[in-house]
Protein backbone atom coordinates (compact mmCIF):
# COMPACT_ATOMS: atom_id res chain seq x y z
CA UNK A 1 0.00 0.00 0.00
CA UNK A 2 1.11 3.63 -0.50
CA UNK A 3 0.84 6.12 0.97
CA UNK A 4 1.97 9.89 0.03
CA UNK A 5 4.21 8.11 -2.20
CA UNK A 6 5.73 6.35 0.58
CA UNK A 7 5.68 2.36 0.80
CA UNK A 8 3.96 1.19 4.00
CA UNK A 9 3.13 -2.45 4.66
CA UNK A 10 0.21 -1.11 6.48
CA UNK A 11 -2.98 -2.70 6.64
CA UNK A 12 -6.17 -0.32 7.00
CA UNK A 13 -8.59 -3.82 6.89
CA UNK A 14 -7.74 -6.65 9.09
CA UNK A 15 -7.21 -9.96 7.34
CA UNK A 16 -9.03 -13.52 8.41
CA UNK A 17 -6.69 -15.55 9.59
CA UNK A 18 -6.50 -19.56 8.67
CA UNK A 19 -7.68 -22.03 11.47
CA UNK A 20 -5.27 -24.47 12.38
CA UNK A 21 -6.89 -28.24 12.46
CA UNK A 22 -5.79 -27.94 16.54
CA UNK A 23 -7.69 -25.33 17.38
CA UNK A 24 -10.60 -25.72 15.28
CA UNK A 25 -12.21 -28.27 17.95
CA UNK A 26 -11.40 -26.65 20.84
CA UNK A 27 -14.14 -24.30 22.00
CA UNK A 28 -12.62 -20.94 22.10
CA UNK A 29 -13.63 -17.86 24.72
CA UNK A 30 -14.88 -15.11 23.52
CA UNK A 31 -12.32 -12.85 22.53
CA UNK A 32 -11.66 -9.56 24.41
CA UNK A 33 -11.33 -6.03 22.62
CA UNK A 34 -10.44 -3.23 24.37
CA UNK A 35 -12.79 0.10 23.81
CA UNK A 36 -11.22 3.98 23.79
CA UNK A 37 -12.79 6.23 26.29
CA UNK A 38 -14.16 9.54 25.22
CA UNK A 39 -13.50 12.27 26.32
CA UNK A 40 -16.47 14.22 27.80
CA UNK A 41 -17.25 17.77 26.37
CA UNK A 42 -18.53 20.33 28.73
CA UNK A 43 -20.95 22.03 26.62
CA UNK A 44 -21.75 25.50 27.97
CA UNK A 45 -25.26 26.36 27.10
CA UNK A 46 -26.48 29.90 27.25
CA UNK A 47 -29.87 31.11 27.71
CA UNK A 48 -31.54 31.42 24.39
CA UNK A 49 -33.99 33.54 23.34
CA UNK A 50 -37.27 31.59 22.39
CA UNK A 51 -39.59 33.17 19.43
CA UNK A 52 -42.81 34.19 20.33
CA UNK A 53 -45.52 31.67 18.73
CA UNK A 54 -47.14 32.73 15.89
CA UNK A 55 -50.84 32.70 17.15
CA UNK A 56 -53.05 32.07 14.12
CA UNK A 57 -56.81 33.24 14.36
CA UNK A 58 -59.25 29.96 15.14
CA UNK A 59 -62.65 30.64 13.42
CA UNK A 60 -65.12 29.67 16.12
CA UNK A 61 -67.70 27.14 14.89
CA UNK A 62 -71.48 27.10 15.63
CA UNK A 63 -73.76 23.89 15.62
CA UNK A 64 -77.22 24.57 14.31
CA UNK A 65 -79.71 21.97 15.13
CA UNK A 66 -82.82 21.62 13.35
CA UNK A 67 -85.99 20.71 15.03
CA UNK A 68 -89.59 19.20 13.80
CA UNK A 69 -92.19 18.54 16.07
CA UNK A 70 -89.46 18.76 18.99
CA UNK A 71 -87.33 15.88 17.75
CA UNK A 72 -83.80 16.86 16.49
CA UNK A 73 -83.65 16.59 12.74
CA UNK A 74 -80.04 17.47 12.22
CA UNK A 75 -77.07 18.75 13.37
CA UNK A 76 -74.75 21.06 10.74
CA UNK A 77 -71.41 22.65 12.08
CA UNK A 78 -70.75 26.13 10.52
CA UNK A 79 -68.35 28.66 11.12
CA UNK A 80 -68.52 31.64 12.65
CA UNK A 81 -67.48 35.28 10.46
CA UNK A 82 -64.63 36.51 12.42
CA UNK A 83 -64.20 39.97 13.73
CA UNK A 84 -62.49 42.62 11.26
CA UNK A 85 -61.22 44.40 13.91
CA UNK A 86 -57.65 42.86 13.61
CA UNK A 87 -57.86 43.39 9.71
CA UNK A 88 -55.05 46.10 8.12
CA UNK A 89 -56.88 48.43 6.29
CA UNK A 90 -56.34 48.88 1.87
CA UNK A 91 -54.31 51.95 2.52
CA UNK A 92 -52.11 49.98 4.85
CA UNK A 93 -52.41 46.99 2.48
CA UNK A 94 -50.99 49.24 -0.88
CA UNK A 95 -48.42 50.90 0.99
CA UNK A 96 -46.94 47.35 2.40
CA UNK A 97 -47.12 46.03 -0.77
CA UNK A 98 -45.20 49.49 -2.30
CA UNK A 99 -43.01 48.76 0.00
CA UNK A 100 -42.17 44.84 -0.84
CA UNK A 101 -41.80 46.17 -4.58
CA UNK A 102 -39.24 48.71 -3.79
CA UNK A 103 -37.36 45.83 -2.01
CA UNK A 104 -37.90 43.79 -4.84
CA UNK A 105 -36.56 46.61 -7.16
CA UNK A 106 -33.66 46.91 -5.16
CA UNK A 107 -32.75 43.44 -4.66
CA UNK A 108 -32.66 42.87 -8.39
CA UNK A 109 -30.52 45.85 -9.20
CA UNK A 110 -27.57 44.16 -6.67
CA UNK A 111 -28.30 41.06 -8.71
CA UNK A 112 -27.64 43.30 -11.77
CA UNK A 113 -24.47 44.71 -10.27
CA UNK A 114 -23.15 41.60 -8.95
CA UNK A 115 -23.77 39.75 -12.52
CA UNK A 116 -21.55 42.66 -13.98
CA UNK A 117 -19.07 42.48 -11.93
CA UNK A 118 -18.74 39.06 -12.48
CA UNK A 119 -18.63 39.80 -16.39
CA UNK A 120 -15.78 42.03 -16.05
CA UNK A 121 -13.90 39.75 -13.79
CA UNK A 122 -14.22 37.03 -16.67
CA UNK A 123 -13.75 39.23 -19.71
CA UNK A 124 -9.95 39.11 -20.00
CA UNK A 125 -9.39 35.33 -19.45
CA UNK A 126 -12.15 35.28 -22.12
CA UNK A 127 -10.62 36.93 -24.64
CA UNK A 128 -7.51 35.29 -24.07
CA UNK A 129 -8.80 32.23 -24.46
CA UNK A 130 -9.99 33.60 -27.48
CA UNK A 131 -6.91 34.67 -28.89
CA UNK A 132 -5.38 31.52 -28.08
CA UNK A 133 -7.88 29.40 -30.11
CA UNK A 134 -7.49 31.98 -32.95
CA UNK A 135 -3.48 31.68 -33.27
Amino acid sequence: MYNKGVQTNHVFMPRKSTVSKSTATAPKAPRKTRTRKTATVKTVTSPTVKPAPVVKPVAKKVIVTTFQGGKVIAKKTTLKRPGTSKLITPQRYMADIATRWAIHNYEIQELLKDFSKGFEIVRPYHAQVVKMLNN
